[in-house]
């Protein structure tokens, strides 16, 4: 197992000095102490190894295991969105921003749900989304009306700001659910039936709900989106997906994403997790149709019944 890990630094970070430096600053340890480590004449300690896989986003599952199991190691990433931990957000904005510099940059979604990416660029819908989060994770004494939902102006900004940047990467696809409008509108009707949202606070969903609209045909008109040139490529499944799935990769990082608890995601940063979720959905092309700057009765058609089908609300 350890000389597995030594193989696998090496080939983590190639260059020797580039290494050693990482090492040091991670392990708070003298250059001397590390070099000793790398020759094996002192083993790395457990709790080393540990601070150097998390670090370095090494599998320790692989190292015991490297003939008989392939583990990618995900994490349930819980963000209270009505009390948003703000070094957490400013952290992972941070990262998301740096996808800019790299020419190289993919941001792929699969979604049966409106994807963050979308709907933060809207304000009703936003509400929505965390007033069906708030109203199904707060129990009874969570049982608020849209209209009372308090969400803090710095919250929504995180949010538009996660919208704006994500528009950034050098590549992006979309597949979604032919479905994803219906069950939306659904979830809408539900929560007026049981008097938590009013006819007025509908008609303002409704309205950025066609604004979505219009925005998705024009980027789909032309292939890319407006706010910053980068191309995209929109699918239409005609099958139904069980979840949202998202990954992307800028600067080395690969981060995976499943969709759970509305808006909450269980992650990965494993590089073979964010392969096979890649691979999954540029799979599902088989059964889409692609209406960025391709397929044009398809889409004419296809918002036309979108439109429809939200007008009904």
């Amino acid at each position: 197992m350890h000389r597995s890990f030594l193989m696998t630094l090496e080939r983590k970070i190639p260059e020797k000095a580039k290494l050693i430096k990482t090492l040091s600053d991670t392990l708070f340890m003298e250059k001397g102490a590390i070099y000793r480590r790398l020759r094996g004449e002192v083993p790395f300690s457990f709790y080393e190894a540990v601070r150097i896989a998390e670090t370095l986003n090494i599998s320790i599952n692989n190292l015991i295991y490297p003939d008989t199991f392939d583990i990618g190691r995900f994490e349930l990433i819980i963000a209270e969105y009505t009390k948003m931990n703000q070094k957490v957000w400013d952290d992972y904005m941070s990262l998301i921003i740096t996808a800019k510099d790299d020419p190289k940059s993919e941001f792929t979604e699969s979604s049966n749900i409106l994807p963050v990416s979308i709907f933060t660029g809207f304000d009703s819908l936003t509400r929505f989304f965390i007033f069906k989060y708030k109203y199904l994770f707060s129990g009874m004494e969570g049982r608020i009306s849209f209209d009372n939902l308090d969400i803090p102006e710095n919250k929504l900004q995180i949010l538009k700001s996660y919208y704006y940047e994500t528009k950034h990467f050098a590549n992006t696809v979309h597949v979604w659910d032919y479905l994803i409008f219906t069950y939306l509108v659904t979830d809408i009707k539900f929560f007026y039936n049981v008097n938590l949202i009013s006819r007025d606070e509908i008609k303002l969903i409704q309205k950025d709900l066609l604004a979505l609209l219009d925005y998705i045909e024009e980027i789909a008109i032309n292939g890319c989106f407006e706010e910053t040139g980068k191309p995209v490529s929109f699918y239409i499944s005609d099958i139904n997906f069980d979840a949202n799935y998202c990954c992307n990769q800028f600067n080395g990082v690969y981060i995976s994403h499943v969709k759970s608890f509305i808006l909450n995601t269980v992650q990965s940063l494993d590089r073979s997790s964010y392969l096979k979720m890649y691979e999954w959905i540029h799979s599902l092309k088989k059964s889409s149709t692609l209406i960025s700057k391709s397929g044009a009765v398809f889409r004419m058609d296809y918002f036309e019944k979108q439109r429809k089908i939200i007008s009904e609300l």
